[in-house]
């Protein structure tokens, strides 16, 4: 027993149950074996443990009463909470309730409104005008929208060009080029062939259908001058007309805009470019005095010259074009403004007497210079290069051997009067006696103005008028 004593305290020492008291070891004393007796520090030790023991079991039973008390307390809240949000979502449902209560009556009341005006009219045996709306609960009357719309109005047709017997239509013009083109590619066609083509009947103006074939030879015959060939783009500007004709300045301010759009300075523009310039000719008057649209005969030209002039990979020579509309009814003013474009200055003939009077005094005839100009006199300064004096000279003409010639002497007297920077004064050239008969010989800004000369003919001859079935204007 004293081996299972000792076994006891040995196990309670190593396993102390939690929450009871710790009794001191009972021994069994035995017979023989003296009792242990406890030391002062030990009673104390045993006493501090029984007093921890007890608090400890009296904390974990108020940490109990705690933790039970604080479960109640969230129970409760969640209890309100929940009580709450029912609360809530009850009212909610109330409301959205009554809303689609509301909405349905809505959309009833809408509908039978519909049904009660459809049901009058279909009484009245009258068509509903009115457009009727029924979306959602909404019913409304569009009274700004018909049911039965009006008949609509086509948009009225694109003016067209309504052909004049004097005068050539757009179309009529784009198919003599067609023609002129395949004829002739090279731009120069014989005056025999040119005959043929505007020989009647064709497609051109009543008025060209009257003429004989001896009229249409002397009319032709104006534009000859070394050869018996014709640049047709000047037959093509005679047909244009009656266009107006360009000053000096609008030329000048033409050919600046042009130069400016090129700024490859290649001489040449496309028909962007070319619709950007402005040309001397704006548009017609598009509103006839009845208030009904106009054929734009002078817009639709615009067009239509870049596409009679253009080369084929559709640009323009701007130089040459206005070298073209430079011609002039009076050659020598189509001469100086042909001048104005390549000089880009305005251009006068200077007073000039071509055989001075040598009966006059001393004194009179000093004021002459020995070539015909008049000395004193304020004359504009315009330098102009050789190439561009050439250019002037050569346009729209066949190399012949004349013309070479013209070209040397012209190029003699450049270099007669050239100053060091290689250009020449301008208004000297113009009155030095060989180069200005060289200027006033050139043919090609002559402008034969067919139009008018026809219709001079014809007032003269009242047979032909007689066969033409309009008015001539």
């Amino acid at each position: 027993s004293s081996r299972q004593g000792k076994g006891a305290k040995g196990k309670d020492k190593g396993k102390p149950k939690k929450g009871k008291k710790s009794a001191s070891p009972a021994v069994t004393p035995t017979a023989g074996t003296p009792t242990p007796e406890l030391t002062p520090e030990e009673i104390a030790r045993q006493k501090m443990l029984e007093k921890a023991a007890m608090e400890c079991a009296a904390a974990l039973l108020g940490e109990e009463k705690s933790l039970n008390l604080k479960l109640s307390v969230i129970k409760l809240r969640a209890i309100n909470v929940i009580k709450d949000l029912k609360d809530r979502a009850s009212k909610m449902y109330d409301i959205q309730n009554d809303w689609i209560g509301q909405r349905f009556q809505k959309e009833m009341d809408s509908i039978k409104t519909m049904c009660e005006m459809l049901s009058d009219v279909i009484e009245s045996e009258k068509p509903l005008l009115s457009q009727v709306i029924l979306a959602d609960e909404k019913f409304e009357v569009d009274v700004s929208y018909k049911m039965f719309e009006p008949a609509v109005t086509p948009p009225p047709d694109e003016p067209i060009e309504i052909p004049t017997p004097s005068t050539f239509t757009i179309a009529q013009i784009h198919e003599l080029h067609q023609n002129l083109k395949e004829v002739a590619p090279s731009g120069f066609i014989s005056l025999d062939m040119l005959l043929e083509m505007f020989e009647p009947p064709s497609f051109l103006p009543e008025i060209w259908q009257n003429v004989t074939y001896q009229q249409l030879e002397e009319l032709f015959a104006r534009h000859l001058s070394e050869t018996k060939y014709i640049n047709w783009r000047t037959v093509l500007l005679s047909c244009v007309l009656p266009i107006p004709l360009p000053t000096q300045a609008q030329l000048i301010n033409t050919a600046k805009q042009y130069r400016s759009i090129d700024k490859d300075n290649t001489g040449k523009i496309n028909m962007a470019g070319y619709a950007q310039g402005d040309l001397w000719f704006g548009s017609d008057d598009l509103m006839t005095p009845e208030g009904t649209a106009k054929f734009d005969r002078l817009g639709h030209l615009k067009t239509t010259l870049f596409s009679l002039l253009c080369d084929e990979n559709y640009t323009i020579d701007y130089t040459d074009f206005l070298l073209l509309f430079s011609a002039d009814p009076d050659p020598s003013i189509g001469v100086l403004k042909a001048l104005a474009v390549m000089t880009g200055d305005q251009v006068e003939w200077p007073q000039y007497i071509e055989t001075p009077d040598p009966s006059k005094e001393v004194e009179q005839a000093s004021s002459h210079s020995t070539t015909g100009a008049v000395e004193n006199m304020p004359i504009k300064s315009a330098p102009i290069q050789l190439e561009q004096l050439l250019r002037v000279i050569s346009f729209n003409r066949i190399p012949t051997q004349s013309l070479k010639l013209v070209i040397e002497e012209m190029s003699a007297v450049f270099n007669e009067v050239q100053s060091e920077d290689g250009t020449a004064d301008l208004s000297t050239i113009l009155v030095h006696p060989k180069s200005r008969e060289i200027i006033l010989r050139i043919p090609s800004y002559q402008l034969v103005d067919y139009r008018a000369i026809l219709l001079e003919t014809i007032s003269q001859d009242t047979k032909i008028a007689e066969r033409v079935s309009q008015p001539l204007v």
